[in-house]
């Protein structure tokens, strides 16, 4: 992200602008200025966050919206209002200082409330990157409840360096394979993002399941490393931790929740802005490519920023691996993002209709037109018209974004960063993306691994649960209550090669958060359920 050029946006063009329509707390209006296809409104939910940087949901539906510069958590009810505990935290010892630096990422685990870990990454005075993991106490199941309470602090990763107040990135997702992946910007050390090792430019894949629960400092790499998985062989524990590199600023990232695939926009220096397919082991080009260009070797700076591509310049048997998508800057004034995927989920109340499933969204932080792609790995391309859609665009008005996610109802929500007609002070707005039409029931969408999925969830009487077996095998499924006593088993047996659906029936079971959990072997999976009343 380039907020440093923010001041730089007193643009004739851009001076006309109006200023886009906001929500105060429990009043979702329609957006004066964001413009989307006929069925579908955007809804400003709610305005009052000073430069919100990134957010994530609870299972049960409260949101952690993560500031840049306060470093606060605020946790947001019903998507229309903060809690009454506001801000239920405080990150401690962020640097706010210099142009892009602060707090980054926030991402909840998966094992929630068993394991009742927060994630925040963000840039430190001691001049180092941390990801640190909090851990949550009080009502961590009750969507009502106005207050958690996050201590004890473990340090993950806590001796990357940061040199330079730009190209922090700091954007973390766990995957549906229940890893953790942590975008790292180069951080103007152009060299570093060609070099596996030091954590520049990359973007890696963390196993943080055998991290001890108690506070404490970074444990030793091996403990972070995935036992299978990560795709570069190497001696060095942190090129073992790397999933892709080449990367300038991989600001935002989104992952497809069915197969892993992750889609990482990244900012280009003076040439190109880039989308790329992010896929285990490769190389991404920077700084030797940039987009669809190739760079010429840099000889500005310091000697450290002279690294001359291996072979000459564009030099094809490199390998670089290319864009999806790439635009040229014709001016200074672009960031590249990834609004995310969409996916349909199981019982949700506003679905989209059928055609947008497995589809992604990306835009231009200072120009905010959205562009839909349609396809697949190898055949991605911009989708085609919809009715009522704003000229050549999906959407328009979607400046300032930051992060996006789709919540248990189906909607698309985007967190926008600064909502003000020339992107000037710190007043940021959560959206929400809603389509109007008829609910589009769908059925339960197996994620990657095929591990064990729900729905609807939340539930209410009766839940079908899926999985699927590479071949015939003994498995077992059970729900267990948040204190692992075993409530129900609803298939002991052997399950054959493919899919199977069996279905619980809650009858009169207790509102609350339970656990499915499919047993075969060595296999074990898990899926949280929400029973409602």
């Amino acid at each position: 992200m380039l907020l440093r050029r923010i001041a730089r946006l007193a643009l004739p063009a851009l001076a006309a602008v109006l200023s886009l329509g906001w929500a105060g707390a429990g009043h979702a209006v329609t957006s004066s200025l964001v413009k989307v296809p006929t069925g579908f409104v955007d809804d400003s939910l709610l305005a009052g966050f000073n430069l919100p940087r990134a957010f994530a949901f609870l299972p049960d539906g409260r949101m952690l919206v993560l500031e840049l510069k306060t470093a606060k958590i605020r946790m947001v009810m019903n998507q229309s209002r903060f809690a009454t505990t506001d801000p239920i935290f405080t990150v401690p010892d962020v640097n706010p200082t210099g142009y892009e630096r602060g707090a980054q990422g926030i991402a909840i685990d998966p094992g929630w409330p068993a394991r009742p870990y927060v994630y925040v990454f963000y840039n430190g005075w001691d001049a180092r990157n941390h990801l640190v993991r909090f851990t949550a106490s009080g009502q961590l199941s009750n969507p009502a409840a106005e207050s958690i309470t996050l201590s004890n602090a473990r340090q993950i990763i806590s001796d990357i360096t940061d040199d330079d107040p730009n190209h922090q990135a700091g954007c973390i997702r766990f995957g549906p394979d229940g890893k953790l992946y942590v975008s790292l910007g180069e951080d103007e050390q152009w060299c570093m993002a060609q070099d596996s090792t030091k954590l520049h430019g990359a973007i890696l894949r963390l196993d943080v399941n055998n991290v001890p629960a108690t506070a404490g400092a970074q444990p030793p790499r091996a403990l972070i490393i995935p036992a299978t998985g990560n795709p570069l062989s190497t001696p060095d524990s942190n090129a073992k931790l790397v999933w892709a590199y080449g990367f300038r600023n991989p600001w935002t990232f989104s992952i497809d929740p069915t197969n892993g695939r992750i889609y990482a926009a990244d900012v280009g220096e003076a040439d190109e802005e880039e989308l790329d397919e992010v896929l285990p082991g490769r190389n991404y080009g920077w700084p030797y490519r940039e987009g669809l260009d190739t760079v010429l070797p840099r000889t500005s700076g310091s000697a450290s920023q002279i690294c001359p591509e291996p072979g000459g310049a564009g030099n094809p048997a490199n390998g670089y691996t290319k864009p999806i998508v790439a635009y040229h800057r014709d001016t200074a004034l672009h960031s590249i993002y990834s609004l995310g995927f969409y996916r349909a989920v199981s019982g949700a109340t506003a679905n989209w209709p059928a055609q947008y499933r497995g589809t992604t969204f990306w835009g231009d932080f200072y120009y905010g037109q959205l562009h839909l792609l349609t396809g697949g790995t190898g055949a991605w391309a911009e989708s085609a018209p919809v009715p009522g859609q704003p000229g050549a665009y999906w959407g328009t008005g979607f400046r300032a974004v930051v992060d996006a996610a789709v919540g248990t109802d189906g909607s698309l929500y985007w967190l926008q960063n600064i909502n003000t007609p020339l992107l000037t002070g710190t007043v940021g707005v959560l959206h929400r993306i809603r389509y109007t039409g008829a609910t589009v029931d769908v059925p339960v969408e197996l994620p990657a691994a095929s591990r064990l999925a729900c729905a609807p969830n939340p539930v209410r009487g009766a839940a079908e649960l899926a999985f699927r077996m590479p071949q015939a095998a003994q498995a077992k499924v059970s729900v267990f209550d948040v204190t692992g006593r075993r409530l129900a088993t609803i298939f002991d047996g052997l399950a054959p090669a493919g899919e199977t659906r069996v279905t619980w029936d809650a009858g009169s079971t207790a509102p609350g958060l339970y656990f499915a959990k499919l047993e075969s072997g060595s296999r074990i999976d898990s899926e949280r359920i929400l029973l409602l009343k």
